[in-house]
């Protein structure tokens, strides 16, 4: 991660963003006519590998957000995750909303406690709901010859969702993994859940797990600092449009989930 630096001269907008395939995204997904030598790598995996790219428009973008606007990522990536970015930042959601970051007088990166220890009384009771869906999807896959991997996602210590990708991003077999989770989920009776399906992202978020939680919580302090700048919310997923709906402007790329569902 590039140093925090919210001390943005004269900001034109309050920018609330998600940032995979919102900023960035993998390089199977980045499009084909764009020079791979043009691309820029933006985030990379525990192992240090490369993960995701930006391309020469995305990097004029963020160039923008983050020269003219209090750029806050609202990412479903937990705050490990979004510190291995090349992107700059101060206050930040990570963790689909379970988890707020803000800058402390040292400009490091602390989590906000008022909002950890909220998170963990929402999400308690369903703990043991998480592993559950865990062992089916991982039976349900291994029946079916699918090769996936899940993971409970953490933040501050707090187990918070559960997420699945297939092993192979690049096997074209979204749709049955797609598939499987939706059925693991009707199985389960997932009353108030919410299950993401994005591509090669798949995750079951229990009740109270959202960014528009987390982003309801942030606003008020930054409209009352900035009272007249506009907040962009910008997304590219079904589950984005809850948060972005607390903006005063969306902004969704033009191949993105949001935009499919707009255009049907």
């Amino acid at each position: 991660m590039m140093p925090p630096d919210q001390k943005t001269p004269d900001p034109r907008a309050i920018a609330l963003v998600d940032i995979d395939d919102t900023l960035f995204q993998t390089l199977r997904k980045c499009p084909a006519d764009v020079p791979r030598d043009d691309l820029k790598l933006m985030a990379w995996g525990a192992d240090m590998a490369p993960i995701s790219y930006a391309t020469p428009r995305q990097q004029n973008f963020i160039a923008w957000l983050q020269a003219h606007t209090i750029f806050i990522p609202v990412t479903g990536r937990s705050s490990e995750a979004l510190q291995r970015t090349h992107l700059r930042f101060g206050d930040a959601v990570v963790g689909h909303g379970g988890g707020i970051l803000q800058t402390d007088e040292n400009g490091g990166l602390r989590h906000c406690s008022d909002w950890a220890a909220t998170m963990q009384a929402r999400t308690a009771p369903h703990l043991a709901m998480l592993d559950q869906l865990d062992s089916a999807v991982t039976a349900g896959a291994a029946a079916r010859a699918i090769g996936v991997r899940g993971k409970i996602v953490e933040e501050a210590g707090q187990p918070l969702y559960l997420v699945i990708k297939h092993r192979d991003a690049d096997t074209g077999e979204d749709a049955k993994l797609h598939g499987l989770c939706r059925q693991v989920a009707e199985a389960h009776a997932l009353s108030g859940w919410t299950l993401h399906i994005n591509g090669n992202n798949v995750a079951y978020m229990p009740p109270g797990l959202g960014k528009r939680d987390a982003a309801e919580a942030i606003l008020p302090r930054l409209r009352a600092q900035h009272p007249h700048l506009p907040v962009i919310g910008a997304g590219d997923s079904h589950t984005d449009l809850p948060f972005m709906q607390l903006c005063d402007f969306m902004l969704t790329p033009g191949n993105s989930q949001i935009a499919g569902r707009l255009l049907a």
